[in-house]
């Protein structure tokens, strides 16, 4: 059947639109592809290996061997995809396009039956004219003599330095125009080799024929659609089409379309191409008039959101090649670029349609191969008559208002049936892609609901309200959220509305339950679809879980009920390993640790805090999620003099600016023989926290930056909290009401961060948020921001201090790190003296760290466990979270150089030590890079042969 309507758009004059119904293409029906891929010597590297990555997916997702054609001078003609399934092709050579052409066309004249090629290249053709011309007249010669019932399609990827006239040549090759697609960089070909070859294998090519003038287009759903641009096509218009496709013909009735919805429209509209910015801006201004309405199917207004989105995004693409065009002559990468956008239409269907059904389709799979049933039946006869008797005290406690079935007969009569809590809440579109915010909590019942009770009551409200639509408006609403939020709910025990249900805890035995079917019931919450599951629901679950407690009644009976929920919720958190992969294992810790672990966070405050409550570690938490609420508005609103606001925090007011002036001492300022050996060893721990603070001088140094600005040691509280209170006015110290509301729940102190606060950290942790416009990098924290900060304003401080570098002095310094008793001691004093990572004392503590008397590897304490920790220190830059080094100096590891003894080394840490700690550096900078052997690295550099840059 085939229907039309007239579009409600006149882009380019008027059109109409046709939408035929055609049988589901079968996924295997494009069973006849070959691929030609350049292998040239442009190709090798990246390019190559992301097209060959394809083809091994594909063959390992079809198990079939696709013709594979490569060319170079030459063509092979001979490979299938499955030659790539363990073997890179190699590229080499120059390009011949007559080699490769004369090829297909030998395959033609020998197969003489339809197929796909899907032809790649990246270059310009090496041969001469003559025989470049000769080869495509042969191959269009040989196309035109196939039988009619004989259909060839090319679909050509270009990649770089195309000439774009050929290749829109070879599309229009075959029979049916193909489709095209272009790209500059390797990770866009990967996609676009992969887009085209799911096109080929899933799709189909129609053509109608119409007042005798024919169109073409293409689908892989089940109906096809023809706009229709200057004809006239209404009551007097002939009442039938012929539709062809594969070699079959039909004739069908044209009928006008009776109910035009949104969703038509918008795929009328997805086949218009602009010409001009003109029709840009007509098509933009259109398709912001495109809404749903009352009574549309949720996947279908999904799909209508998500077309409309890509029609956007092309036609702001298409604005932004129209306005290099109109700069200037036009490129032959804009064209390039300008031809394939017109094609996006046609992959945006099939990358939609993955996206859509990917998540539902795995879930299924998921369930028919998990045998859910036998492993809750065994749960079940696990149960011994004790465990039963405890279930059975539990009975008034606990039964469903629906059925009137109390815990114990729940759990008895059926092994995959839970006792629940009816809720309202209120779902948008993002609660599918975005659970902690597409659902919104409206109310918290007291009625207890069996699952199977609550799902046989929504089925018996959908069939109601589907009936009383059709009696109405002729359309159901089941599928639309707002429907679902406003008229599809089932009635609780005081007649109050409810639309979901969460699963309470009560006992053990019954919690078991609810894990396995956790997929189930969280994947209707959030989706209205039982195999709508997604490892982000568990957190969505912990932000409604929040929401919930703000929500709370205050009664006895509702505590208990949430108390029950909120043990479903910590043993999620706790055992769950999809919470754990959606969530990461560190997160929370690496949230409470740095800004670095907070600026990873991509959750609301809520997240953290209910965690940190479940944990029973709120008052850990409240600091670090104020300083991320600080983080997240800061952020949204930059203060226009920013860098007024850092020199403020850093140096003081600017009446109160102490300045520094030139020094020279020609020894320390007091014996360090005569001091405490831990009270020196202190101040360089202090010193490793925080570079502001002044250690002890070991040796003399000699300051030359005259008029420096010195760091305000001691933070100006009263101008933090004027600060605080410009962020958010309407809050005392700007503390969020999520931290507020949560101190409440829990019968803490309101003002616990304000009484609790330290406004010494809190000016770092500002600084590091002003400072860093988005990302803070790994080598700033705490203990460097306002050095750095310093550095940067001032320039570097290291220039205005020198050391006196005597004999002595490296005999001092270098005992002090030898004898230091702590890593963070060690830490400050290599900062302090060897701030550049080289010289007299660095490579003197290396050597006789390296040089110490060997030990037992098994001894875990004592002077030697500490020197190997020191060198540990020194290979890998880190002490726990913490870099020893930071900056320009910071970003790189160290190993074995020029003044170690490696073989020694080898020693002294031990091998499964060393292991460990080329592990920890692999993927970053190194320094030093050389191996117990002495084989040359491909530098040819080795232990006899050392690079000594840097």
């Amino acid at each position: 059947m085939a229907s039309y309507f007239k579009t409600p758009f006149q882009i380019g004059g008027e059109s109409h639109f046709i939408e035929v119904k055609v049988p589901k293409v079968d996924a295997s029906a494009g069973d006849n592809i070959i691929c030609c891929v350049d292998v040239s010597g442009s190709m090798a590297g990246a390019p190559l290996r992301n097209v060959c990555e394809v083809l091994r997916d594909i063959y390992k997702r079809t198990q079939m061997e696709y013709g594979l054609f490569t060319y170079d001078t030459t063509a092979n003609t001979s490979r299938t995809i499955k030659d790539v399934e363990n073997q890179d092709l190699r590229a080499g050579g120059g390009t011949s396009f007559s080699a490769i052409f004369n090829a297909i066309q030998g395959h033609l004249m020998r197969n003489q039956k339809s197929v796909t090629f899907i032809f790649m290249t990246d270059g310009q053709d090496g041969d001469s004219q003559e025989v470049f011309k000769q080869a495509i007249q042969k191959l269009r010669l040989t196309i035109s003599a196939l039988p009619k019932s004989v259909t060839v399609t090319f679909h050509v990827i270009g990649f770089g330095d195309v000439n774009s006239n050929f290749l829109e040549q070879v599309r229009k090759f075959g029979t049916r125009e193909g489709l095209f697609r272009y790209s500059t960089e390797s990770a866009e070909l990967q996609n676009n080799f992969n887009d085209m070859f799911e096109y080929a294998m899933s799709s189909r090519e129609f053509t109608l024929v119409l007042n005798g003038q024919t169109f073409t287009s293409s689908s892989n759903e089940d109906t096809v659609g023809f706009l229709i641009n200057g004809m006239k096509i209404d009551s007097s218009s002939p009442t039938e089409i012929i539709l062809k496709s594969s070699g079959s013909e039909t004739k069908l009735p044209l009928e006008p379309m009776v109910n035009v919805r949104s969703i038509h429209v918008v795929h009328a509209l997805n086949l218009v191409s602009p010409d001009n910015e003109e029709s840009v801006q007509a098509i933009r201004s259109f398709l912001g008039s495109i809404v749903s309405v009352s009574g549309t199917e949720l996947m279908e207004k999904l799909e209508l959101e998500q077309i409309k989105r890509e029609i956007d995004d092309r036609m702001m693409e298409y604005k932004k090649l129209f306005t290099e065009m109109k700069m200037a002559q036009v490129p032959e990468q804009v064209q390039l670029k300008l031809n394939a956008l017109r094609h996006d239409a046609t992959f945006a269907n099939v990358q939609r349609r993955k996206k859509l059904d990917l998540r539902v389709s795995k879930n299924v799979d998921y369930f028919r191969k998990t045998d859910i049933s036998g492993i809750l039946d065994g749960y079940r006869k696990s149960i011994d008559q004790d465990g039963w008797n405890q279930i059975k005290e539990q009975k008034s406690d606990w039964v469903c208002t629906y059925s009137n079935d109390d815990i114990y007969e729940i759990m008895r009569k059926t092994s995959d049936n839970i006792m629940c809590l009816g809720i309202l809440i209120e779902r948008n579109e993002q609660a599918i892609t975005s659970p902690t915010k597409g659902l919104k909590l409206i109310s918290v019942s007291n009625t207890l609901i069996s699952y199977d009770s609550f799902i046989t009551a929504m089925n018996f409200a959908r069939n109601a309200q589907q009936q009383e639509n059709t009696n109405t408006d002729g359309g159901p609403t089941y599928g639309q959220f707002s429907g679902i939020n406003d008229t599809f709910c089932v009635v609780g025990q005081l007649h109050e509305k409810i639309n979901a249900v969460i699963p309470l805890y009560i006992n053990h035995e019954h919690m078991k339950r609810i894990r396995i079917l956790e997929g189930i019931w969280l994947g209707y919450m959030f989706t209205l679809d039982s195999y709508g599951y997604e490892k982000q629901q568990e957190i969505g679950l912990l932000k409604l879980l929040y929401d919930i407690v703000m929500l709370r009644t205050g009664t006895t009976r509702n505590q208990q009920i949430i108390n029950e929920f909120e043990k479903v919720c910590h043993f999620i958190i706790k055992e769950s390993t999809g919470f754990k992969t959606a969530y990461g294992e560190k997160t929370y810790e690496n949230y409470l640790q740095s800004i670095h672990g907070r600026q990873n966070n991509t959750y609301d405050l809520s997240i953290p805090l209910i965690i940190a409550y479940l944990k029973k570690d709120l008052q850990s938490a409240l600091i670090p999620v104020y300083y991320g609420h600080l983080r997240d508005r800061l952020h949204q609103k930059v203060p226009e003099d920013k860098i007024k606001i850092i020199k403020r925090l850093l140096y003081g007011d600017e009446n109160q600016i102490i300045k520094t002036v030139a020094s020279n001492k020609d020894k320390a300022s007091m014996d360090i023989n005569q001091l405490d050996p831990d009270f020196v060893e202190k101040s360089y721990i202090d010193y490793f926290h925080d570079e502001t603070c002044q250690p002890i001088e070991l040796i003399p140094e000699t300051k030359t930056g005259e008029d420096r600005k010195l760091i305000q040691q001691e933070p100006d509280v009263e101008y933090l909290k004027s600060f605080l209170q410009v962020i958010d006015p309407e809050l005392n110290i700007a503390v969020p009401l999520e931290i507020k509301n949560i101190l409440k729940y829990c019968q803490l102190d309101e003002n616990y961060v304000e009484n609790n606060l330290d406004y010494n950290d809190l000016r770092k942790e500002l600084l590091l948020i002003l400072f860093y416009e988005k990302v803070v990098p790994e080598q700033a924290s705490k203990s460097t921001i306002m050095t750095l900060i310093d550095d940067s304003i001032q320039g570097n401080r290291d220039h205005s201090v020198t050391f006196d570098i005597t004999s002595e002095a490296i005999r001092v310094v270098t005992y002090k790190l030898l004898t230091a008793r702590t890593l963070e001691g060690f830490a400050g004093l290599l900062r302090k003296y060897c701030p550049k990572r080289f010289g007299p004392i660095f490579k003197e503590v290396l050597q006789k760290l390296v040089t110490l008397p060997e030990s037992d590897l098994s001894d875990t304490s004592g002077k030697a466990f500490l020197n190997r920790e020191k060198l540990a220190v020194l290979m890998t830059n880190e002490i726990g979270y913490s870099q020893v080094y930071t900056g320009d100096v910071g970003k790189y590891v160290w190993e074995p150089s020029v003044y170690v003894d490696v073989t020694l080394l080898h020693k002294v840490l031990g091998p499964e030590k060393l292991k460990e700690i080329r592990i920890k550096n692999t993927g970053k900078i190194r320094f030093h890079g050389y191996r117990l052997s002495d084989i040359p690295n491909r530098h040819g550099h080795c232990n006899s042969n050392p690079y000594l840059g840097r």
